[in-house]
């Protein structure tokens, strides 16, 4: 309660700021296309943070871990252990296992195709018009898996606006070039060919092990000096699109080929005297040296140099093809979308921070995805509608080899799923009255889901499941006055059963797990106030989760986890403030509150109850400043996360302690200028102050001596932009 008190004190505080009367600078009109229509941000009657292609432009996002920290109540990093698979939570909801059976709690979407998948959702989009971050379960007009909210990505259509280059240089060997080359190849036929090559040098550099003889350890050279974290990264997208007067379509093909060492899984915890429980410590077999010593490399600040012996790495290939049809009827607009989606991804990690062989994997993943979605949208005097069709098809199978103990414990594990996916949507907005509107909309779901577990040689499962679901919405909205809108809203989500090819027991992962359900509340305000120089929306939301699929890591021999259908409430408050000062500057501040709770009383397989909901901060805060100085622009941005749980691990259970994540806080610096026309030269700074945090952990637990690895934020890094327009 002592949070919602800060913000509703706070908010008299946004209207005595002393804006200047005489600025004439005013806040430009943000269009969105969030309910499958054009409609003003202001008088969108969902919580949204729409991103702007200026905004997108000053900080070069690309991807969707560069929106991390932008919008209230959302969280995004990398995967732990990778640099091209996002998890992301929103108002609490999440999917923490990134296993390719999994499906997501947030949906992601580029130019209205889902990506399926948290594998292999990083990758550049380097033509970014807008992104819009829906928060709250989207279960009506986009359906499966948008329990937490959509992000939308949306790429600039081509136009013929000729050629553009940009390229930038920083620290840490950074080299990236884009070239854009928009064309009018035709009467009202275009095309666009997108290019984008990336390359980065690692965080972290791995050599021999320090501890040699003299110390009292066999000595242990690595396998590869080679560095961690680093970045290759080469990707096209090539777009045709025609704009006729009542027909057009929008054909796009992309990929996306990266050959990236994955970050350092550093060791941050053991027992004491770890290779002596282990049976590695000193013996006469070693000549009283210490065989695996690993707990002689835990370290808890963020280290620049590693000593692992496995050579790791992490290819991502990503494809896509998509096609888009609209025709303008006498009933309105029938769009179809098409897509197809291929995934090709692999990565060896080394997972125990040392030199030894201790912990080894690999995952060898194969995921295909087609999806069709046919709209028909349209307004009459009083009412605006749209109805649906959406159907996917998907298939993945991973091969996971893993060795523990110097290949004393080696599992060879295979597994797969695929899905068959079924929607019917409709909603309608009526004027019901003067000021007044209503939203009703339904979404009728099935879903058919086959998985398959084995351990090679030794045993194999399978087994399948149906699941089906009607979601809705209710929406009632006023035009409080001019300036003011608001609206209550209640909505449903629902994300289909699964099977958890991660259990041990391969029979338990052919048998599926329960659907998860969301029913939300939420009362929103949007305005704008002192002659549109000041924007500030407004929402509280209620979120109740039944079944809500969690995964608990195990660790019991492989590295496992059994899934838990458990019950949870989450509420939260959400501000969103934009004020242009004065002519030259401009402040933006969002900020959230979060609480939330098991309410299930659920009990995990080791006996703990299930307590911590997993990445679910009590507040988090963005505020970023930007002055124009004429010649110039200067831009801060800072971004806030309180501290959080990274598993539902109950709090006498000592991997909480070891996995929670301390309240961390983030700043960005960036010089904007224009030396001449049509080139733009910027100049960055992130991470100003060259803090270091832990942004996720990974917890081996008692079997594994309570060993754990933790995964650090980037250091400070320093570069250069160089945009040109031919």
């Amino acid at each position: 309660m002592s949070n919602f008190r800060f913000i509703f004190m706070a908010l008299p505080l946004a209207f005595a700021l002393n804006i200047n009367a005489q600025s004439v600078g005013v806040l430009e009109e943000v269009v969105v296309t969030a309910q499958k229509k054009e409609e003003n941000l202001q008088e969108t009657p969902i919580a949204i943070t729409a991103i702007t292609e200026s905004t997108i432009d000053d900080l070069d996002l690309a991807n969707v871990v560069d929106l991390a920290g932008m919008a209230p109540n959302v969280h995004i990093i990398n995967t732990p252990s990778n640099n091209t698979a996002a998890t992301i939570a929103m108002r609490g909801g999440t999917t923490i296992n990134p296993a390719i059976t999994w499906e997501p709690t947030v949906g992601m979407y580029l130019d209205g195709v889902y990506l399926g998948k948290g594998q292999g959702s990083i990758f550049d989009v380097v033509d970014l018009e807008r992104v819009e971050i829906l928060r709250g379960p989207q279960g009506t007009l986009y359906g499966r898996n948008t329990l937490g909210g959509a992000i939308n990505l949306i790429s600039k259509k081509p136009s013929g606006e000729g050629m553009s280059a940009k390229v930038t240089i920083g620290n840490y060997g950074l080299k990236q070039s884009q070239l854009i080359a928009d064309y009018e190849i035709g009467e009202n036929i275009f095309t666009k060919v997108v290019l984008n090559s990336k390359k980065r040098g690692g965080y972290v550099n791995n050599t021999d092990s320090p501890y040699q003889a003299a110390q009292g350890v066999v000595p242990n050279t690595v396998a590869d000096h080679f560095e961690l974290d680093t970045i290759d990264s080469k990707g096209y997208k090539l777009t045709l699109a025609y704009e006729g007067d009542k027909t057009s379509f929008n054909l796009s093909i992309d990929q996306t080929d990266q050959d990236n060492v994955p970050p350092f899984a550093q060791l941050t915890n053991t027992i004491p005297n770890w290779s002596t429980a282990f049976g590695v410590g000193a013996s006469a077999l070693t000549g009283g040296l210490k065989l695996w010593p690993i707990e002689m490399f835990t370290n808890s600040s963020r280290q620049g140099i590693a000593h692992i012996n496995t050579p790791t790495y992490e290819l991502s290939v990503v494809e896509g093809t998509s096609l888009t049809i609209a025709r303008d009827m006498s009933l309105g607009t029938l769009k179809v979308i098409w897509s197809k989606r291929k995934t090709a991804w692999d990565d060896r990690l080394d997972l125990d921070g040392g030199p030894f062989p201790i912990a080894d994997t690999e995952r060898h993943t194969n995921y295909d995805a087609e999806t069709l979605e046919v709209q028909l949208s349209g307004s009459t005097d009083n009412m605006e509608y749209v109805f649906g069709y959406y159907s996917l098809k998907d298939k993945a199978f991973t091969a996971n080899p893993q060795s523990f103990f110097g290949g004393g414990q080696v599992f060879a594990q295979n597994y797969s799923g695929s899905g068959d996916s079924e929607a019917f949507f409709g909603q309608i907005t009526w004027a019901i009255a003067d000021k007044w509107d209503l939203t009703v909309g339904a979404r009728t779901t099935e879903e058919d889901k086959v998985g398959f577990k084995e351990y090679v040689g030794i045993i194999a499962a399978n087994g399948s499941g149906s699941f089906d679901d009607t979601t809705g919405t209710f929406i009632l909205s006023h035009d409080y006055s001019e300036n003011t809108n608001l609206y209550f809203k209640v909505a449903d989500g629902f994300k289909a059963g699964g099977f958890n090819a991660e259990s041990s027991n391969p029979f338990a992962a052919a048998t599926p797990y329960a659907p998860e359900t969301i029913s939300s509340t939420e009362f929103g305000l949007k305005g704008k106030y002192f002659n549109n120089r000041m924007m500030m929306n407004v929402a509280y939301f209620d979120n109740e989760h039944e079944d809500m699929q969690i995964s608990y890591f195990t660790a019991n021999a492989a590295a496992a986890s059994e899934v838990i259908n458990n019950s949870a409430d989450i509420s939260g408050l959400e501000i969103e403030t934009t004020t242009i000062l004065n002519d030259s500057t401009r402040l933006m501040v969002n900020l959230s509150t979060l609480d939330s709770e098991f309410t299930g009383n659920k009990v995990a397989s080791d006996g703990f109850l299930l307590e911590q909901v997993p990445y679910s901060p009590e507040t988090t805060l963005y505020v970023s400043l930007e002055k124009d100085y004429g010649n110039y622009r200067m831009r801060l941005d800072h971004s806030r996360i309180g501290e959080h749980p990274t598993f539902p691990y109950n709090s006498k259970d000592p991997r909480a302690a070891l996995t929670n994540l301390a309240s961390r806080g983030t700043t960005d610096f960036r010089l904007l200028t224009e030396p001449m026309e049509n080139m733009q030269l910027n100049f960055w700074i992130k991470n100003l102050n060259n803090d270091y945090h832990r942004m996720s952990a990974i917890p081996f637990g008692p079997a594994f001596g309570q060993l754990t690895l933790s995964y650090f934020n980037a250091p400070r890094t320093i570069g250069m932009d160089i945009h040109y327009k031919f």
